[in-house]
């Protein structure tokens, strides 16, 4: 799914039309319209607007993943159950089989300090339990993404993590992003 697909589907859901969705970020509805038909590229600025004013967190992660703007970008799962509770059980599926990952990642890098000491076994062993660990990536978007209807805010959880690494001391100063996006 693409994010005019998922804006799309949030102002459905919503119950909103495209003139109300026209007005809210102050365009035309037949721009609007041709935004939605994928006629003209939606800017993003009106991509940021709409995330805030519909409140779905999916607007934001399908935007950072089209933009290739995440530091491990990985799409966001549409073609799963999105009920709470499978979505839990996947993560934490995900995050078991990524602590087996991360013991055998353990285990292939001790007492090595770079690529040339690896044998070509050990090497393709690493690559698949760092393919593991990565799985957790897209899970955990997609949990954020589905605790949205219990009203958690995924932007609050972010400044809460970010507070607890500053105060745990594994993140020195008080380094701010250049500009959030929602």
């Amino acid at each position: 799914m693409c994010v005019v697909d998922t804006i799309k589907s949030t102002r459905e859901q919503l119950g909103l039309n495209q003139n109300q969705i026209a007005v809210m970020v102050g365009v035309a509805p037949s721009t609007y319209g041709a935004y939605e038909r994928k006629e003209r590229n939606m800017p993003d600025d009106i991509i940021v607007s709409l995330a805030k004013e519909l409140g779905d967190s999916r607007i934001i992660a399908e935007y950072t993943f089209e933009r290739g703007t995440e530091f491990f970008n990985v799409p966001v799962l549409d073609n799963v159950d999105k009920h709470p509770m499978v979505v839990n059980d996947s993560l934490i599926e995900e995050a078991s089989e990524m602590i087996k990952a991360l013991m055998i990642i353990k285990k292939l890098t001790k007492n090595k300090t770079n690529v040339s000491q690896f044998s070509s076994e050990e090497y393709i062993q690493l690559i698949d339990a760092e393919e593991q660990v990565g799985d957790l990536y897209s899970a955990l978007k997609m949990h954020f993404v589905t605790m949205n209807i219990f009203g958690v805010n995924v932007k609050e959880i972010e400044k809460r993590c970010n507070r607890k690494l500053r105060n745990r001391g594994y993140v020195r100063g008080n380094r701010q992003k250049k500009r959030a996006l929602i």
